[in-house]
């Protein structure tokens, strides 16, 4: 039989990971090659051939590099129809045991790996069965205590009763929270709820984790105990992780599109987007689990291609407030994003946005015309071809106009452009195409928009384009703080839940920024450490609910916005009102 370069890549370039880690270690110990040599011959770091030759030399008897094949019949492939069946019995919130066996009641009888492979091809993570669990406050095997369950008939008002919490300064929010009507919103976006945990508190329970910056969702186990932080949700003690991931999956893209919305339509005329600019951007939110079954999306951060879920965001220009969120893309689907949001907005908030400036992963010339035929602004970046390129670098000096620009950081740029008309594909009619240098690219720039019946001053127009540079920075900003980039096969959320989550405790953060005297402009993240963070005490009363926050140097200015006024009664905490207290 001849030798095949095909076959020889087999053990050149190994695909699997033990494959990999027999490759390595047979080069090292056999080939005699060194550390470097075995990292370049396989596109690994030194350090992880470093791992993988030590963690062999720890026993290599033990190590198993190749799995036996068991013998017999092979399962078969489940049909479309129970694919189908999976997925519906996952969204009524069935463990993966009871899947199985009302998959073999059917007729369709698969074993409990396959079923679980189904399940995160199709985004899922199987439920835990009743495993023999530890009663709720006695102590397990490994010396934790067990939570008690998280149950609205459990929590009673005591009197007198004294309440240490870490999670006082969620708090901090009930005002907002109680200004906008959210227990009402809630019930209106239609999301569900059981006599244990209705709506309301299930949202609000959630939301806490986001609120207090909780890195994965799986922490929320970590306030499991703090009762503090169940009552501001009207609850004993806040659900378990496992009980976020369930919730989130019987959800839906209605429901979270009502709940942003009735939202929005809540604030005072003068925070309220107005829809004037609106900023459209994508985030890729990249999966860190092992065996990931998602697509590959360009993540600008990595500078490569993983397996992630794209998200697609927009924020309003005057307030820099997310108003708009959707997770779960696929590919072929964020060229139409940009027509999806203005329509809409238009049907939730009856008129259509004025302008809009989006990237050119949202630039498609037949969208475009669409929104010049709905008389929508916009200002955008044309993806450069090589013909483009070749005919601007022909262009005599003389038709090259100046202007000075500046980009974040107050950084003044001398820039040069063209100013034209072009023609499109698929585009009706002409459109204004501002061909810039000097933005500190190597390539011009190619700027569209469709201002030309009152054309704007061409610095206007690339200035107005820099800015939503800069607002795609803090954009960055608030995903790192409410920590949207976290998707982890420890406990997975519906990514379009988290992001609208995210949106909500946005929308918190700056409602409540903007109340605190110098700080309005001021990030998520340091609103939380000088205000949110401390800890206190609540003490329920006859009268109400009392938090008392531990001294702050940064307590004056809670006082000074009016923090510490009482609330009127809260709904979703027997109707007693809330009274802050900062010494």
């Amino acid at each position: 039989m001849a030798r095949s370069p095909e076959l020889a890549a087999f053990f050149q370039k190994p695909q699997s990971s033990e494959q990999r880690r027999y490759e390595v270690c047979r080069a090292y110990h056999l080939e005699g090659q060194t550390d470097r040599q075995v990292a370049e011959r396989f596109g690994l770091a030194v350090p992880t051939v470093h791992a993988m030759v030590l963690e062999f030399g720890k026993d290599p008897a033990k190590r198993n590099f190749f799995v036996e094949i068991p013998k017999g019949r092979r399962p078969q492939p489940t049909t479309t129809a129970a694919r189908k069946r999976i997925r519906q019995l996952r969204q009524e919130g069935r463990t993966l045991g009871e899947i199985v066996r009302r998959l073999a009641d059917e007729g369709r009888p698969l074993s409990p790996a396959h079923v679980a492979r189904l399940m995160r091809a199709d985004g899922f993570v199987g439920l835990r069965g009743p495993h023999a669990p530890t009663p709720p406050g006695e102590i397990a095997e490994d010396g934790s205590e067990v939570p008690v369950v998280a149950d609205v008939a459990a929590w009673e008002v005591t009197p007198d009763q004294t309440i240490p919490t870490q999670a006082a300064g969620l708090f901090l929010f009930m005002p907002l929270l109680l200004d906008l009507h959210i227990d009402e919103v809630i019930r209106q976006a239609g999301y569900p709820g059981t006599k244990m945990i209705p709506a309301p508190q299930a949202i609000l329970a959630l939301l806490a984790g986001k609120l207090l910056g909780k890195r994965r969702i799986s922490h929320i186990d970590d306030l499991n105990f703090d009762a503090g932080a169940g009552l501001f949700a009207g609850l004993n003690v806040l659900p378990k992780a496992t009980y976020a991931t369930d919730y989130s999956y019987k959800t839906t893209r209605q429901m979270n599109e009502q709940f942003v919305d009735g939202l929005l339509r809540r604030l005072p005329d003068a925070q309220r987007p107005g829809g004037s600019d609106f900023y459209l951007d994508f985030h890729t939110i990249p999966y860190r689990g092992a065996q990931a079954e998602l697509d590959k999306h360009w993540a600008p951060m990595r500078n490569r291609a993983l397996p992630s879920v794209m998200t697609f965001v927009a924020q309003d220009a005057e307030h820099r407030q997310l108003c708009y969120a959707t997770a779960n893309l696929l590919r072929d689907e964020a060229p139409t994003m940009a027509v999806r949001f203005v329509d809409h907005w238009k049907s939730a908030h009856g008129h259509y946005p004025t302008r809009i400036l989006l990237d050119s992963r949202a630039t498609v010339y037949e969208g475009l015309s669409q929104m010049n035929q709905r008389e929508i602004g916009f200002i955008t970046i044309r993806r450069r071809g090589s013909e483009m390129l070749r005919q601007a670098a022909g262009c005599p000096s003389a038709n090259w106009k100046g202007c000075q620009v500046t980009q974040a950081g107050s950084r003044v740029r001398h820039v040069q452009y063209l100013d034209q008309e072009v023609y499109l594909p698929n585009y009706d009619g002409p459109v204004r195409q501002l061909v810039v240098k000097g933005l500190g690219h190597p390539n011009p720039t190619f700027i569209l928009t469709n201002d030309l019946p009152k054309p704007l001053p061409a610095r206007q127009v690339i200035m107005d384009y820099a800015t939503r540079n800069r607002i795609e920075h803090h954009l960055g900003e608030k995903i790192t703080f409410f920590h949207l980039d976290c998707l982890s096969s420890e406990v997975r959320l519906n990514v379009d839940f988290d992001l609208t989550l995210t949106v909500v405790a946005h929308l918190l953060y700056q409602r409540l920024a903007s109340r605190l005297k110098g700080f309005a402009t001021t990030t998520p993240a340091s609103i939380y450490r000088k205000f949110v963070n401390p800890p206190g005490g609540i003490k329920i009363g006859h009268g109400g609910i009392g938090v008392h926050f531990d001294k702050r140097s940064h307590n004056p200015i809670l006082k000074e916005a009016g923090l510490n006024r009482p609330t009127p009664p809260i709904p979703w905490c027997h109707n007693l009102p809330l009274q802050l207290a900062f010494p």
